[in-house]
């Protein structure tokens, strides 16, 4: 039998092997209708039973990002480049205990099928389709100045969500620190106080030679301003394909009130798309 046809008809197995190997569920807010910007959060397994997977409770920038009870998900098995999806709902967070220590979990409903994603980095099955946002990257120079481009980033947002239409300066709008050439990247997920991305082949030419990035992204659900955030370059290897992951940590070493700002709007966009969705529901 085909490796993938087993994985794919014996993915409770492979479930519990990511749970034994103490590995991540990768999950997403399902899609109502093309967003073309979708968030997917790696969340470390707990544990399953025959009706629940528990999880880790997700995290926007190391904070936990609550999800609704109710609200309908998208859960990711990854294992090396294969992919399986599959719809779960989100029954509720939980306390457990594992590994001597308490926590706070979430658990998810556990599905009666799963589907394999028709390429390797697609993230699309039957009906749904995830779109990653695409996030622009510059090396951080000099990490001295991003406090003034973020506190404009802050600004912008505040102005947006306040509905003051008045323009800003055009320096003021497009305030930048001083960095190097950009590159563009896909964000492909988020969680655990940073994100991890996608950069596209031959575009990742001296991607480790600077450990301080400056990135720009689409909040989904958002059509407002882009988010501004500094962030520190942790690990980078190559993809088969040709593609090559950097894994990033966000940093808020020289500006250390953008944390909270950078929460609240990452927060603030999931909630936005979790009443669109119960709404509609």
């Amino acid at each position: 039998m085909p490796a993938h046809r087993s994985r794919t008809t014996g993915w409770r197995r492979c479930l519990q092997q990511l749970v034994d190997h103490k590995g991540s569920l990768q999950i997403a807010l399902e899609p109502d209708g093309p967003t073309g910007q979708d968030f997917i959060w790696r969340a470390k397994l707990i544990s399953t039973s025959k009706d629940e997977i528990l999880i880790e409770m997700p995290t926007a920038a190391g904070e936990p990002l609550p999800l609704d009870e109710g609200v309908r998900l998208l859960g990711i098995i990854a294992i090396g480049q294969n992919r399986w999806m599959f719809r779960t709902v989100c029954l509720g967070k939980i306390s457990y205990r594992a590994n001597g220590r308490d926590g706070i979990g979430m658990k998810l409903q556990m599905p009666t099928s799963v589907e394999r994603c028709q390429r390797r980095r697609d993230y699309r099955i039957s009906t749904d389709t995830l779109v990653m946002p695409t996030v622009s990257s510059w090396p951080l120079l000099d990490p001295r100045s991003v406090a003034f481009p973020e506190r404009m980033c802050q600004l912008q947002m505040e102005r947006y969500i306040s509905g003051d239409t008045k323009p800003m300066a055009l320096e003021d709008q497009d305030a930048m620190p001083d960095v190097g050439p950009p590159i563009s990247a896909t964000l492909v997920n988020i969680g655990g106080g940073g994100i991890g991305l996608q950069v596209p082949v031959g575009e990742a030419s001296g991607v480790g030679r600077h450990r301080l990035h400056w990135l720009r992204f689409p909040l989904p659900g958002v059509d407002g301003p882009q988010l501004s955030v500094t962030a520190k370059l942790m690990h980078w290897h190559l993809e088969s394909g040709g593609t090559t992951y950097m894994g990033m940590m966000f940093d808020f070493s020289y500006n250390p009130s953008h944390r909270r700002f950078v929460v609240q709007q990452i927060t603030r966009a999931v909630a936005i798309q979790q009443r669109t969705q119960l709404r509609a529901a």
